[in-house]
């Protein structure tokens, strides 16, 4: 398989993470249902498929920014994903983890011009709104905002991966 053919299988990975992000966003459950936490498990393995193929995409252009926020962003699901196996919350961990390397990525972005700017402020947005709405009592609404915010940025960028045809 073609390098050109894996990144944008990346891009389609991305769509689908950025569409099932936002779906748990709005159909999330308290405590978590099983069809929530598969959509929860196949929303992860996408997001880290997805990241390879939006990072390679840009690879060259988003320098040290993108790097590391790839780098934080795929420890972040990893550490989610683990406490997860393990029974271990580790999911406030994970998430800041994953989102400092969003917004350390969504900087790369835009200095990789690659997208369209709108895509890196979902995600920078995403991360500020989320936080609120996780961290302050009373808003969790807004942590509902994020998730939307957040999946249409990922789905923006992963389609425009998957609608070029070379790099």
């Amino acid at each position: 398989m073609s390098r050109v053919t894996l990144i944008r299988l990346g891009g389609l990975a991305a769509m689908l993470a950025g569409i099932f992000r936002g779906m748990s966003a709005i159909v999330a459950s308290d405590p978590p249902s099983t069809a929530i936490t598969v959509l929860y498990l196949l929303t992860d393995i996408f997001l880290l498929f997805g990241m390879m193929g939006l990072y390679s995409f840009q690879l060259q252009e988003s320098k040290l920014w993108g790097f590391f926020g790839f780098l934080l962003a795929i420890v972040g699901i990893m550490i989610i994903r683990t406490g997860a196996i393990a029974a271990v919350n580790l999911y406030a961990i994970g998430a800041v983890i994953f989102a400092v390397g969003l917004t350390l990525f969504a900087v790369g972005s835009w200095m990789a011009k690659k997208f369209s700017k709108w895509i890196s402020a979902c995600w920078i947005i995403s991360t500020i709104v989320g936080f609120a709405g996780y961290f302050i009592a009373g808003l969790h609404f807004l942590f509902i905002i994020a998730g939307i915010l957040f999946g249409i940025g990922f789905a923006g960028a992963g389609a425009k991966v998957w609608s070029t045809k070379s790099f």
